[in-house]
């Protein structure tokens, strides 16, 4: 198979997308004392720390991050506005636990309902909002276990949008940190609003549960959540010099020690890993022959920016492996997936992105599908 594999590609570097085990590193872990936890890099997706990333917990009122990235992709798609006015529900009204108090019977806008289930983690404002997109609480749910399938969440299942406590409402520290990761990137306008510290409605004046936003000056997110079963959780992110984190902690003891260690976990990740670009979005890393195409060669390249996360001190070395598929033929649509591209350390893969068509290109006419013919008989026979 012919291949043009630019220089740039055939270079060594740090990993992308792993979880690191502590035995990696020249340094020591935090020791934090919770069910389990996640440290994540946001740009690469590489989480960089952890315990028990894959065991099934209860996630509280993290549930709204999932409801909230609902919320915001219906608010792309233009189905709901932010000036809707949404008609609460006796159910909505009657929810226990954290509330903005809204009234049975009265109308309030999207915009509202969205701050009270940030600042004020509303079960209110959270089953209002799944009623009004989709029609009862029920439906919403089906629409998020439909999200986390499409994220790969494989691990996660939701029973209501609030966080209610449900012996088949889980999910994990490392789905619920991908889940931060993506209404983060996928949401960057709507995200500031997690920033917001207090917020007042129906003259009733509640702080966001998240201490960090006063406690710790690069922390502008995401969300808290408790239950006496799940104890304290939370989802937090920070940023500093260009390195954005996400910190997922289940299962702390208490409201104070769960920020305590979500401080610890970012000035770990901070002091010894830096995020830096790798790749730069539809540039062309190889091409490749096509076959019955009106080209002779397709470019292909990533479909996003690659980012690369770094120990700052000592880098582990990765070589790079190009699969693309044995035989490409046209036509081939843009974004068609065409292959990937395997990170080995120490004769192993610890890391896959998937590369792309960075042009579309149509079959081609009758002399080239001809040629094409013949020049395949030869090199198969």
């Amino acid at each position: 198979m012919y291949k043009i594999i630019i220089s740039l590609l055939l270079i060594f570097f740090s990993t992308t997308n792993l979880t690191y085990a502590e035995n990696e590193y020249p340094f020591a872990v935090p020791n934090i004392d919770a069910s389990s936890y996640a440290l994540l890099d946001v740009k690469s997706g590489s989480i960089i720390a952890g315990k028990n990333l894959d065991k099934k917990v209860e996630p509280a009122s993290l549930t709204k991050i999932a409801t909230l990235y609902l919320v915001f992709k219906s608010l792309e798609s233009k189905y709901i506005s932010e000036n809707d006015y949404v008609t609460i529900s006796k159910k909505a009204w009657k929810m226990v636990g954290s509330r903005m108090f809204v009234e049975v019977g009265k109308k309030v806008q999207v915009r509202d309902l969205i701050q009270g289930v940030i600042v004020q983690s509303g079960n209110d404002a959270s089953v209002a909002l799944a009623e009004h997109i989709a029609g009862d609480e029920e439906f919403f749910v089906t629409m998020l276990n439909k999200l986390a399938g499409e994220m790969g969440l494989d691990n996660t299942k939701f029973q209501n949008v609030s966080g209610m406590p449900n012996k088949d409402h889980y999910t994990t520290a490392r789905d619920l940190a991908i889940l931060s990761q993506r209404l983060i990137q996928d949401f960057p306008e709507q995200y500031k609003r997690f920033s917001q510290k207090k917020y007042t409605y129906n003259n009733i004046t509640q702080l966001n549960r998240n201490r960090l936003l006063t406690t710790y000056e690069y922390a502008d997110g995401i969300k808290t959540g408790h239950t006496s079963s799940a104890g304290y959780c939370l989802s937090a992110s920070a940023e500093l010099e260009g390195t954005r984190l996400v910190s997922v902690i289940f299962g702390a003891k208490s409201s104070k020690v769960r920020f305590k260690y979500a401080k610890t976990l970012f000035k770990f990740g901070f002091r010894n890993f830096i995020t830096k670009k790798y790749f730069q979005k539809n540039k062309i890393i190889a091409k490749e022959r096509i076959w019955n195409g009106e080209e002779k060669y397709i470019d292909i390249g990533f479909n996003k920016d690659i980012y690369i996360t770094f120990l700052k001190h000592e880098d582990q070395k990765i070589i790079p492996k190009l699969n693309l598929l044995s035989k490409i033929e046209a036509p081939v649509r843009l974004n068609q997936n065409l292959g990937t591209i395997d990170f080995w350390k120490n004769n192993k893969v610890v890391a896959t992105e998937k590369i792309y068509a960075l042009k579309r290109i149509e079959e081609g006419n009758l002399y080239r599908r001809t040629y094409d013919y013949i020049a395949n008989f030869f090199i198969e026979n």
